[in-house]
């Protein structure tokens, strides 16, 4: 008998430690999306999270110097 309501405690737990932390993502707002300063495009800004910074952000501003590198290149190799 002991060990069913160890089970069923166990649940219990588990659940609202699930409905913790699973609704706290969607109450949450993004973190400093609507708070960036307005930067220059060749001094970029990109929000610090908690193991540095969001890499969705830094994977864009690589993305966009690529780019902005080959139409270089290219543009040189026209000449």
């Amino acid at each position: 008998m002991g060990v069913v309501f160890f089970l069923i405690g166990a649940a219990v737990v588990a659940a609202i430690a699930w409905f913790v932390v699973g609704k706290f993502e969607v109450w949450l707002p993004d973190a400093g999306s609507d708070l960036k300063p307005d930067t220059r495009d060749d001094h970029p800004a990109f929000d610090v999270v908690l193991r540095g910074y969001r890499m969705d952000e830094v994977d864009s501003t690589i993305a966009q110097l690529q780019a902005e590198i080959e139409s270089l290149r290219t543009n040189d190799h026209q000449r």
